[in-house]
């Protein structure tokens, strides 16, 4: 009996060696084709997203893509010390992250639990396949068309090409169009940092292997192009703390979709000492300037907003109990709109000439005061019964000459006094804005202008480091562009940011300034009576000395002007050096406008081939020459 029994065993074993599998086959299509199409797509995808979810977890965990190139590299450049700080603190990343990764699956998995004993076991398997099918859909890598398909590409790409960075879906994605759109532009890079998604494209910082931060900046026109972002849309900001490092945001839309509106503030709400909010940069976080006792300057072509960013920021003074706003224009309408609580409005030539030599006298007396009003030290102490004075100049080329020499000086002398000055000008050349407003201004807002407007304001090398206001489009007929947008250099605001001003309408504005003028503050008596007996002094000094005119000098211009009716300044000075080397080779403008004061000539704006600049008439000379001769001057 045992013999037949071993040998039906070794029969049955031969059966299912050889029939077994394929009627399990059999069976098992038979059981596949019975799967509607749907259900393979929902079980394939879910595959996917948990594949996905634990990969990017272990991944995340393990910190690898962050720390392991910088140890590397620490490890080539023999920088051990600094290696092994940087493994400690990969170690104590691991296990932060690795905690938290845990608590997030353990809450998930009790979640789970909840809902299966409440809603039962299917619908809780249900749930955890859709979850994974969504997350599969999303991350799943795009299908690449056959080769004869209508959809294949003509010309086939190397695996390092760059690709667009809408093609990018996950950060490693994103990192990674990053670092081979950079290489493809020739930037020798060490690493790639995470991406960080935006509500308005993606963030990411790289760290350079050699060379300087400009090397990223001049090819971002380059970098829109192979990753197909719209014009502008590439932005660079060094880091100041490591030389080495770029942040780079990459808008695939417009970051300011949603403008943001100008904060509502009750009268007398705030200080002037206080961080007023004006904006908001591309990062999210405000903007908010301190403008007590800090000169400003905003320059910005036409369409550029300069109105709207000089509104918004009178509003926010107008909001202080402890600050007055003037308001000088001599071409436009300046900010009508917040009049009923603007302390001072000035539109013609002598009234903004005495309105500045008034703030220069206040700059002046306040040191000298402030120990005889209880206040420590020589700093006006503002507060609202001794306020702060914000001067607010538009269209500061077209003052006068008086003017320009008055808001000068007032830029040298008037912080101690807290009287503070804000410019706005179409252009940062020496003809319009001159050379000493720029060095001395502690705010510069720059709206869409130059590129040689942008070296004049910051400095030569400012282009290299970011700062690129060049790149924004003013406002058209149809279209607002970039107009409210602009790079501010001010404190606690050093890094080249994409900032956007706040939005304020003309209404809006209105009705505030009502609300304001009630409540508004005043500027102290103390302060007008030692201004008017300072002014009323330096008028009876000046009364009293008569300049003398250089009548040989005056020879000399008409000589060199010859048959010209009109000359530039620099031209008349370079004719003056030829004719008397050693009287005026050293002579500047300023030296030719003294020798002209006597007979009330000021430089005037001469255009010629094109471009304006200041110069002197012979008709003007010879006119004022003669008047004073018939009235017996000397």
């Amino acid at each position: 009996m045992w013999v037949p029994a071993c040998q039906l065993g070794r029969d049955a074993l031969g059966w299912m060696r050889h029939r077994a599998p394929g009627l399990a086959g059999r069976g098992l299509v038979w059981m596949l084709r019975r799967v509607p199409r749907w259900g393979w797509w929902v079980g394939s995808r879910a595959v996917i997203g948990a594949w996905w979810l634990v990969s990017r977890s272990v991944r995340w965990c393990s910190a690898w893509q962050v720390y392991a190139p910088l140890v590397l590299q620490l490890r080539d450049d023999h920088r051990h010390g600094t290696a092994r700080r940087v493994r400690g603190e990969w170690t104590r990343a691991v296990v932060l992250r690795s905690v938290g990764v845990c608590a997030v699956w353990v809450a998930a998995v009790v979640g789970w639990v909840a809902v299966a004993e409440r809603c039962g076991r299917p619908v809780a398997v249900v749930v955890v396949v859709a979850v994974a099918a969504v997350v599969g859909r999303m991350v799943r890598p795009p299908i690449e068309p056959e080769a004869d398909s209508p959809g294949a590409r003509e010309v086939e790409g190397r695996p390092d090409d760059p690709f667009p960075l809408a093609d990018a879906h996950t950060r490693a994605e994103a990192s990674d169009a990053v670092a081979r759109a950079l290489r493809s532009e020739g930037v020798d890079l060490r690493m790639v940092g995470e991406a960080f998604r935006q509500p308005w494209g993606w963030e990411v910082s790289v760290i350079l292997r050699k060379g300087t931060p400009a090397l990223v900046v001049d090819r971002l026109p380059g970098l829109e192009t192979v990753l197909d972002l719209p014009a502008g849309g590439a932005m660079a900001a060094p880091d100041r703390a490591r030389r080495a490092r770029v942040v780079m945001r990459l808008a695939e839309r417009d970051p300011f979709e949603s403008v943001p509106v100008a904060l509502q503030r009750k009268p007398g709400s705030v200080s002037i000492l206080d961080r007023l909010t004006v904006g908001r940069l591309i990062t999210g976080v405000d903007l908010s300037l301190i403008l007590a006792g800090v000169h400003g300057v905003v320059i910005g072509t036409s369409g550029s907003g300069k109105s709207s960013v000089l509104r918004v920021v009178g509003d926010a003074v107008t909001a202080c109990c402890d600050a007055v706003l003037w308001d000088l224009d001599p071409a436009g309408v300046g900010l009508d709109v917040l009049g009923p609580a603007v302390d001072r409005v000035e539109r013609t030539g002598p009234g903004i000439e005495s309105a500045l030599a008034d703030a220069v006298a206040m700059a002046e007396i306040r040191p000298r005061i402030a120990r005889e009003l209880g206040m420590s030290g020589p700093d006006w102490m503002v507060s609202p019964d001794h306020p702060a004075v914000v001067v607010v100049v538009d269209e500061y080329p077209r003052l006068s000459l008086r003017a320009k020499a008055s808001a000068v000086e007032l830029l040298r002398i008037g912080r101690k006094g807290r009287v503070s000055l804000l410019l706005a000008s179409q252009e940062a050349t020496s003809d319009t804005l001159g050379d000493a407003i720029a060095d001395t201004t502690a705010l510069k807002i720059l709206l869409p202008c130059r590129h040689s407007d942008v070296r004049l304001v910051l400095g030569p090398a400012m282009t290299g480091e970011g700062w690129r206001p060049d790149r924004l489009n003013p406002a058209t007929s149809d279209s607002p562009e970039d107009a409210g947008s602009g790079y501010v250099y001010a404190a606690h605001h050093r890094d080249p940011v994409l900032a956007k001003f706040a939005a304020l309408s003309d209404d809006v504005a209105h009705d505030r300034a009502v609300q304001r003028a009630l409540h508004r503050p005043v500027v102290d008596t103390a302060t007008w009576d030692r201004v008017r007996v300072h002014q009323a002094g330096t008028a009876n000094a000046s009364a009293d000395v008569r300049p003398v005119l250089d009548r040989a000098a005056v020879a000399d211009v008409l000589a060199v002007m010859g048959t010209d009716h009109r000359v530039w300044t620099a031209d008349l000075l370079t004719r003056l050096a030829g004719r008397n080397p050693g009287r005026y080779g050293e002579w500047g403008p300023e030296d030719l406008a003294d020798a002209l004061r006597p007979l009330n000539v000021s430089p005037v704006q001469i255009r010629r081939d094109g471009r304006n600049r200041n110069g002197y008439t012979r008709q003007a000379l010879t006119d004022a020459l003669s008047a004073l001769n018939g009235e017996g001057g000397r």
